[in-house]
């Protein structure tokens, strides 16, 4: 790894097993291992856990995660509707840790809960409070697009990341809502395994609010990785997708994580 390359973050990344099938090495020591081969510097982890059965069980996976690899991951507080009156109290609890950076929601796997029910009315006060970015899954039969404008026009100082970039909405639909709301940012997850999306959306809307992310170990980092590092936009552009879009995000200050990626891979691109 070169100090000089472009800083990488992952903003959509994942850890520990999932409930259906076997993802090899999903401990945290194995996604650093493939941030380190691919060159990301820093990952934005939501536990599998706090997406599905075990909020509190998922979240304490990353707070142990960050411990374990400081300024190399970052963590996305998961937060489950169902459990309301424990709401405000858990993003106490995560947000006192400051590796925490954001939240990180999945309605559709809690129960299909609408994101502007009133047991989320916390989060988006806590975040509209705080300026904490907002990640949410966004297709599958999730909520409409409309839900999300929505909820950012009536919170203008939440970051939404709009996870997978509204994948089932339609791209021509998508940029429509985006274009109209500086606080909308699309989470590129997903979208980067088909040729011309960076192309498109850099074309529509400029590479400001759009941001990397691989989904891994769930999805192919690699895979996720290379469909923005050979999209046919300029370099500039890349570098604000890949890393410097999110670090406005998430407040990571560039130099002070790729210290600790060099700290822990050797300027060869070999463990240290």
């Amino acid at each position: 790894m070169r100090a000089d390359w472009p800083l990488v973050v992952d903003a959509h990344c994942h850890l520990g097993a999932f409930r259906n099938f076997h993802i090899p090495d999903n401990d945290i020591d194995g996604m650093v291992h493939v941030m380190d081969l691919l060159g990301i510097d820093v990952a934005v982890v939501a536990a599998h856990a706090g997406i599905y059965a075990d909020y509190r069980f998922g979240n304490d996976q990353v707070m142990a995660a960050a411990a374990r690899h400081p300024g190399r991951v970052l963590g996305y507080c998961c937060i489950n509707p169902n459990y309301s009156s424990e709401v405000a109290g858990e993003l106490e609890r995560c947000f006192a840790d400051p590796a925490f950076r954001g939240i990180k929601l999945h309605p559709e796997l809690h129960g299909d809960y609408p994101l502007d029910g009133p047991a989320y009315r916390p989060v988006w006060e806590y975040a509209a409070e705080h300026r904490v970015p907002v990640l949410s899954h966004s297709y599958f039969a999730g909520d409409p697009l409309g839900v999300f404008a929505a909820l950012a026009d009536e919170y203008p100082t939440v970051p939404l990341l709009l996870g997978h970039a509204g994948l089932d909405y339609g791209l021509d639909r998508v940029v429509g809502v985006v274009a109209e709301r500086r606080n909308i940012h699309l989470d590129l997850t997903g979208p980067l395994s088909w040729d011309g999306v960076v192309e498109y959306l850099v074309g529509e809307l400029g590479p400001d609010r759009l941001i990397f992310g691989s989904d891994m170990p769930f999805m192919n980092a690699p895979l996720q990785l290379g469909g923005c590092v050979y999209a046919r936009v300029d370099h500039a552009a890349k570098e604000r997708i890949l890393g410097a879009n999110a670090a406005a995000l998430f407040g990571i200050e560039p130099g002070d994580r790729r210290d600790a990626a060099l700290a822990e891979v050797g300027e060869s691109g070999a463990p240290a």
